[in-house]
């Protein structure tokens, strides 16, 4: 990512966090009930207790509180662009590996966690035709033993008259035809917002739910 365009991200939560405090609001979420509806289509994946996750684009770490309320204890780590996120999510659970930076910084080894997980990390308004997505896709796999999940807002769906016009949004048939070049087993689900498309790659089949098999 260009250094232009990680500034203009860091000062847009800078301002958020200013504005709404440790709210959904501040991820650009429009409420916690929206945002947890995200977390459990995700998870829906395959992630089981002792799994080790990286939480990509994590913000305020509400990905960890969430699974732990849902009693998934797993191996978490998260890393989130924002420095501001990262101190809001280490002062509410020192505990956890956190880092500051984007995927590309933290340059995980091959096959380091579980699973990868991202919600909402991608909708950022780059100006650059989706090449960012692009290179990021094969990296975020790359970093799984075995699956990825993440959400992108939906491209089928006429974003240009509402409230969230600024964010960038996907066609899912070019997002699909992208991790199909990934793995021999994906999957997309539109069925929870209209608004919202989750995405599904995992390694093997034996790490699908039996529902996904």
């Amino acid at each position: 990512m260009k250094k232009n365009q990680r500034d203009r991200i860091i000062k847009r939560h800078t301002h958020s966090i200013m504005m709404y405090g440790h709210d959904p609001q501040a991820l650009y979420w429009a409420n916690r009930e929206v945002q947890e509806l995200r977390f459990d289509v995700l998870l829906s994946c395959g992630v089981q207790r002792g799994d080790s996750v990286l939480d990509v684009g994590c913000g305020f770490a509400d990905l960890f509180h969430y699974m732990r309320n849902q009693n998934l204890d797993v191996e978490y780590t998260g890393i989130d662009l924002s420095p501001d996120m990262i101190q809001a999510a280490r002062g509410r659970s020192p505990e956890l590996s956190l880092f500051q930076g984007e995927l590309f910084d933290f340059d995980p080894a091959e096959k380091s966690y579980d699973w990868v997980l991202l919600s909402g990390a991608l909708n950022e308004p780059l100006k650059d035709d989706g090449a960012y997505v692009r290179e990021m896709l094969p990296r975020l796999y790359a970093s799984c033993r075995k699956g990825l999940a993440f959400n992108l807002l939906n491209g089928d769906y006429d974003w240009t008259e509402q409230e969230h016009y600024s964010l960038h949004a996907y066609k899912p048939d070019e997002i699909m035809q992208q991790i199909n070049v990934l793995s021999a087993l994906t999957k997309l689900r539109t069925d929870y917002l209209q608004t919202d498309v989750s995405y599904f790659v995992w390694r093997d089949k034996e790490a699908m739910p039996s529902a996904s098999c």
